[in-house]
Order: structure tokens, then C-alpha cells, then sequence
């Protein structure tokens, strides 16, 4: 039921960057339900804050019908612990991402002939997802994605590009959480405060939506 979005990590200011799991329900309410503040003492990966919210965020009781980000998660341990959890995603990839569409020679998913339907491919050191190409405003991108039950095979555009327009709208949040509830204005300087202003900031969006 509904979906989570790793959204790429927001930079509040120079050297503080916000990493949000952001959660619709079937009803379309949309909100952020987990945040980390990336912290290099913690010597943490972006990657393993992820996973850690996103454990919590299942112990918690939520369950997506798909898990959504951009590129910098969708590394394959990423991708298997989601396999795990026996989830749907759908993630960004580099053009450069390695994938193979007949067994054991591997090509750049930007050197594939992607048709507009679906490609489908076996992602390097993962296994077989469906690989889509968007083209807009003259930027491609690539995305990956799988499901686990049966009908895999019969997953085709317009389902990528149901999903994938809900996944978008986690650049519109972090629009939002910047331009309306200044998420990068305040004057504090202890880490204490900036995570206050910072969790305030995300609560002033919750009560606007």
C-alpha cells in the first residue's frame, strides 16, 4: 500500500544533507515518514542510512507497493535487501550501469536500443529487470524495475510510467520544504538546534498537506 521515496539527499547548507524516506498512501496523501541527517562522524554511507530507515519504516508496519529513488540507491546490495523484503522498486540507474541482454556479454544500458515498451535485461551481479529510457528535456535518464510476483512479464510502459510520475514527485517535495517551509533559513549553529530546525521544517510540510 502506497509507495516510499529514498529522494536524493537535499543540502540544507553547506555541509548538512537531509536523506528522507517520503511515503504515499493509496489515497495519494504524501509525506515524509523517516529523515536522516548525513553526519561523516557516524561514518555512515548515504546507502546504509537508507537501509536503516527503511527497516524501521517496515517495523513500523508500512508496507509500499513499490520502493522508488534515484541512481545513488540503487546499488545492488540495495536492490537485494529490497528483493529480501519480497518489494517492488523501481530506481534510477547510471548510464554506464553494466546489464546484459544475451549471457555473458555485458554493455553500458546507454549503448542499448531501449524501445519504448520495455527491455528486458539482467542487471550485472543482480538478475533479470525491465529496463526503461525517458527522454525529457533532451536529458536521458534509465530506470530498473522489478516486481515480484508473476506477472513481471506483463508489466509494460504504462505502469512504469505510473509509478515513475509518483516517483518524480519527490523533487516537488524537496521544491516545497525549501521554498515554503525554509528549510535552509536559520540563524542556530549546535547540532541540536539545526536537527530541531530541521525536523520543524519537515513538520510545518506534513501540516500543509
Amino acid at each position: 500500500l502506497g509507495h516510499y521515496w529514498s529522494g536524493k539527499h537535499h543540502r540544507v547548507v553547506k555541509g548538512i544533507n537531509v536523506i528522507t524516506l517520503f511515503y504515499t498512501d493509496p489515497q495519494g496523501r504524501q509525506q515524509p515518514v523517516n529523515f536522516r541527517i548525513y553526519d561523516k562522524n557516524e561514518r555512515k554511507t548515504k546507502n546504509e542510512y537508507f537501509l536503516e530507515m527503511l527497516e524501521e519504516v517496515r517495523a513500523w508496519g508500512l508496507e509500499p507497493s513499490y520502493v522508488t529513488g534515484d541512481s545513488w540507491y540503487s546499488c545492488v546490495k540495495n536492490l537485494k535487501q529490497i528483493r529480501t523484503h519480497s518489494l517492488n522498486f523501481l530506481f534510477g540507474v547510471d548510464s554506464n550501469r553494466l546489464v546484459s541482454t544475451k549471457k555473458g556479454e555485458y554493455a553500458q544500458v546507454q549503448a542499448l536500443d531501449v524501445p519504448q515498451e520495455v527491455l528486458i535485461v539482467w542487471l550485472k551481479d543482480y538478475g533479470y529487470v525491465k529496463l526503461f529510457r525517458t527522454d525529457l528535456k533532451n536529458q536521458v535518464r534509465h530506470y530498473v524495475i522489478y516486481i515480484t510476483h508473476e506477472n513481471f512479464e506483463a508489466i509494460g510502459y504504462l505502469d512504469f510510467n505510473r509509478v515513475h510520475s509518483e516517483h518524480y514527485d519527490i523533487e516537488q517535495y524537496h521544491r516545497t520544504i525549501k521554498q515554503v517551509c525554509n528549510i535552509e533559513s536559520f540563524q542556530v549553529r549546535g547540532k541540536v538546534a539545526v536537527k530541531n530546525h530541521i525536523f520543524s521544517a519537515l513538520f510545518g510540510f506534513v501540516q500543509l498537506q
